[in-house]
């Protein structure tokens, strides 16, 4: 036997022992408020055939015996019960009822019907008397006359209703409703504050929690004002279907989870429950959109909200789970959010429990706790964002204080670097202004220079001139180009460089042997070898001095290889001997100087412009045979000569 069919069988047998002997309900006073259950002065019949008219109840002289019942709850019932006023004025009084699909009411006195009226959730607010509602019906009790009255219910949902009557005068029940009222206004209008603060803060704040925190209370506010029917009544009179209460509590769910994982974060810090609660937004999303079918296309009322309530009783096992197991993770924050979560489902786990397991008073207190319940929820969440905010208020002012004594000392080190910048740029430019200067100055020596290197040009000239007048003139004019080619090979050098000054004198020497060789008529094979201490750099007259020099000897040594036919090897060398004084040596592979040196100079140009220009350079030259001829040269630079003559 099915669970519906069990409650329908008690409910039989209930009605059965008191169908011989029914009571009438007395009033007795002009305010009362009583409670007609089966078995007290109510009978219930099952109609099967769902055809029975109300003449064809009222022929039998009672409602049959026996109570049957179907596997489902949906279908036809109707219930009976008598009530007469025992009160000196005629009452107004309200039937309240559960709310059920359909409702049709009679009321029957001594000459017949009085009153007919139509009722119930499924009803469209056009075919009801005007004051009544989907689950109560307004009504008069003449005085002293017995009444009769006739409920058909049905019952268009699998969920069987409560079959009993609630009769109270209507100022008590306008007085209850009214009452019932402002408390529920109450709720709606701070769940609304809350939702209203919670944009507000998105608004101001830019933080998401307090958008899933709006809409939690959205949820749970229309849950509340659709499940008290003010939505129906209010905005959709025609069309009950429209308050259905489970999608927006499902609403309320998927927003409280997606808060759960933005405020917890718990994509970062917590990810295996992080997939968990997307699973259940998932499936919260999901039962939201099939109970909207379910009621609206077939009516599934109950199986939609035992389907809601597991699914809801699964969410709450979860999230305790949850906050258990992460409890000692969280920072107190945290863990005053974790209490709203903890609030929550001790309201969920309370309210349902009240409502299946204790009497009216435990429903009636089950709805005040399932009124109550989400402003305190939702509170603990405003305030937990609020202690949010406020340490990320903390922790950015913490963070601006050390970007800003970060960015003074940026500014200082900023302002260093301009400075120290600024000095090297002034340095920088001093130096400049020097270079420049000593630029011009050194322009204007070497144009000196040039005119002095021309005029020593034609002063060699004049000489080679009255020299060579006993020789071959071929062979002076040879002699003076080689000493013109070793004089512009200086200029050469000093614009191959950017020291415009001095000359580097190692791979001058090398390469004025090389240029020496290309210029003469006649070729012999050569080996050079260079042994210099270091690499050095003369002045341009010294550089000059000691070129021409090099030039006689090298220009020497070349005539005297040709004239005895062998390779000729060369060895220039350059030492220092003091502060400024060095000498340069010559050696070749010829055979030694038969005269005295001495007579040698005076008798050869070359060698005794030679030895002048020695004498020039504060030294002089000097020869003697050492398996070969060497010449050695000793002179001193440009500032040991300006000291030396001073």
């Amino acid at each position: 036997m099915s669970r519906t069919h069990l409650i329908l069988y008690l409910l039989s047998i209930l009605s059965v022992s008191y169908a011989r002997a029914q009571t009438v309900v007395q009033i007795g006073q002009p305010r009362f408020d009583i409670t007609i259950s089966p078995g007290d002065s109510l009978s219930i019949f099952e109609d099967l055939t769902t055809r029975l008219t109300i003449s064809e109840i009222r022929k039998q002289k009672g409602l049959p015996r026996e109570f049957t019942g179907t596997e489902e709850a949906a279908g036809v019932y109707w219930i009976r019960f008598r009530a007469v006023n025992r009160t000196a004025f005629d009452l107004v009084a309200v039937l309240e009822f559960d709310r059920t699909s359909l409702i049709d009411l009679w009321q029957f006195g001594p000459k017949g019907e009085r009153f007919h009226a139509k009722s119930g959730g499924g009803r469209p607010l056009s075919q009801m008397h005007p004051g009544d509602d989907h689950n109560h019906i307004g009504l008069t009790l003449p005085v002293g006359e017995q009444q009769e009255f006739y409920m058909r219910f049905t019952n268009e949902t699998d969920y069987l209703p409560d079959f009993s009557v609630r009769f109270v005068d209507t100022a008590g029940w306008h007085q209850e409703k009214e009452s019932r009222h402002t408390r529920d206004f109450l709720m709606f209008g701070a769940l609304l504050v809350m939702m209203i603060y919670a944009i507000a803060l998105l608004i101001i704040h830019r933080h998401l929690p307090y958008f899933w925190l709006a809409l939690h209370s959205l949820g749970l506010m229309m849950y509340s004002f659709t499940a008290r029917d003010y939505l129906v009544n209010w905005f959709f009179p025609e069309n009950p279907v429209i308050g259905v209460a489970t999608p927006w509590a499902m609403l309320g769910v998927s927003a409280l989870l997606m808060l759960v994982m933005n405020f917890l974060e718990t994509g970062k810090h917590f990810r295996k429950w992080h997939r968990i609660l997307v699973v259940l937004v998932g499936l919260s999303v999901t039962q939201m959109i099939t109970s909207v079918i379910m009621i609206a296309g077939y009516g599934r009322f109950v199986l939609s909200t035992l389907i809601s309530l597991f699914f809801l009783l699964l969410t709450v096992l979860l999230l305790v789970a949850m906050v258990l197991v992460i409890w000692k993770h969280l920072n107190r924050t945290q863990r005053v959010f974790g209490y709203g979560i903890l609030f929550f489902i001790s309201a969920v786990v309370f309210a349902v429990i009240s409502w299946f397991l204790i009497d009216e008073l435990g429903r009636t207190t089950a709805t005040a706790v399932s009124a109550i319940a989400p402003l305190g929820q939702i509170l603990i969440f405003a305030i937990a964002l609020g202690i949010q905010m406020r340490q990320h208020e903390v922790d950015k002012n913490i963070a601006l204080d050390e970007l800003n004594a970060t960015l003074k000392g940026q500014n200082k080190k900023i302002e260093q670097e301009v400075i120290d910048r600024t000095t090297e740029i002034n340095q920088q430019k001093l130096q400049l202004e020097n270079r420049n200067e000593r630029i011009e100055t050194l322009f204007r020596e070497v144009h000196h220079r040039v005119k002095n290197n021309l005029q020593l040009i034609s002063s060699l000239l004049n000489m080679q001139q009255e020299w060579s007048s006993t020789e071959d003139p071929a062979k002076a004019i040879e002699d003076s180009r080689s000493r013109v080619v070793a004089m512009s090979m200086i200029h050469q050098f000093l614009y191959r460089t950017d020291d415009i000054a001095t000359i580097d004198f190692k791979e001058y020497a090398e390469e004025l042997v090389n240029k020496l060789d290309a210029i003469q008529v006649q070729r012999v094979p050569y080996k050079l070898q260079l042994k210099f201490e270091s690499n050095r750099t003369f002045d341009i007259d010294t550089s000059i001095s000691l070129g021409l020099i090099l030039n006689e000897l090298v220009t020497n040594s070349y005539k005297h290889a040709l004239l005895s036919q062998r390779k000729l090897e060369l060895t220039i060398g350059l030492e220092a001997i003091g502060e400024g004084i060095f000498n340069l040596q010559y050696k070749d592979n010829g055979e030694a100087i038969k005269e005295p040196f001495a007579e040698v100079i005076k008798k050869g140009f070359g060698l005794r412009m030679a030895s002048r220009l020695a004498k020039q350079l504060q030294g002089k030259m000097e020869y003697r045979y050492d398996n070969g001829n060497l010449f050695t040269i000793s002179f001193a630079d440009e500032e040991a000569r300006i000291a030396l003559s001073e």
